[in-house]
């Protein structure tokens, strides 16, 4: 049975290529899933924070091999957009318009500014209206849990969770491996470059 040490050691080195092409080392990843490489980078960078200190400048082939990791990761991860894309649907002047954002966002403002009136009459020891304000409080929490807009964004959140946890989840073919024309995977070939490995991409410098 490994000890921890050696086990954690394993992850670390787990995404450093042990030689042949970028390519050969891409096709070793066939059957692993995006989350498995997330997860062993998130080991290589503990380590290189507990090597380094949080924020460490990292130092010769540790800097390389993290640089290559870190683009190794953007590559694989590449279609995370489209799962969790940048600007939500709940976001869209449609979807607003649609559920009454309007009176959801007055109820949001409305709270917030009895929170602040709430936290005043506390300091100043107001027990009764501190209560007044935290019924007040109560009922807009209640309308606003079960707003059209909130039970909307909340569908919708959960629906992108399940899109990023199924992407991460499945795993990576050879297509997907492959050079794919992406900024991504230039960068992949020059990190890869500085660790003296050669890949069938010609990068112009």
């Amino acid at each position: 049975m490994k000890t921890f040490n050696v086990y954690l050691e394993d992850r670390t080195t787990a995404l450093i290529p042990k030689g042949g092409t970028l390519e050969d080392f891409l096709r070793s990843l066939e059957g692993k899933t995006i989350k498995d490489i997330l997860d062993d980078s998130s080991y290589m960078n503990l380590y290189m924070g507990n090597k380094y200190g949080i924020g460490g400048q990292r130092e010769g082939s540790d800097r390389d091999a993290t640089d290559f990791v870190n683009k190794l990761t953007r590559f694989v991860n590449r279609d995370i957009g489209q799962k969790r894309p940048k600007v939500r649907e709940y976001e869209t002047e449609d979807f607003k318009r649609e559920n009454d954002y309007e009176s959801y966002n007055k109820a949001r403002s409305q709270k917030a500014r009895l929170g602040l009136n709430r936290l005043k009459a506390r300091r100043e020891g107001k027990e009764d209206e501190m209560n007044k304000l935290n019924d007040e409080i109560d009922k807009l929490q209640d309308f606003l849990s079960n707003h059209p807009y909130q039970r909307g964004m909340s569908m919708i959140e959960r629906e992108y969770d399940q899109a990023v946890q199924d992407y991460h989840n499945s795993p990576l073919t050879a297509e997907y491996l492959t050079d794919d024309g992406s900024e991504a995977y230039d960068e992949l070939v020059t990190a890869f470059a500085k660790l003296g490995g050669e890949s069938e991409t010609v990068i112009d410098v």
